[in-house]
């Protein structure tokens, strides 16, 4: 998801990605989330997560694609300002 925050200087929630970069983003995301419940998943012996486990991955992530949004505004401020 840190793609979809770091390819533009726009923030991420106003400037539309790429068809191709948003497919491909969500489809990695929805793999790597439910293929601990497909019988490919058992097979490498992946075991699906806890609810509250995978809540409180989501809710770290959020927090990791604002920060990130955060320092890339500092990064491109303190570039405009000539360093």
């Amino acid at each position: 998801m840190i793609v979809l925050v770091i390819r533009t200087r726009r923030p991420f929630f106003r400037s539309r990605p790429g068809t191709i970069l948003l497919v491909t983003t969500l489809l990695v995301a929805g793999t790597t989330i439910f293929l601990p419940y497909t019988r490919p998943g058992t097979l490498f012996g992946l075991v699906p997560l806890p609810a509250g486990f995978v809540a409180l991955l989501l809710g770290i992530t959020a927090a990791y694609l604002v920060a990130s949004e955060a320092a890339k505004r500092i990064f491109y401020r303190r570039m405009m300002m000539g360093g």
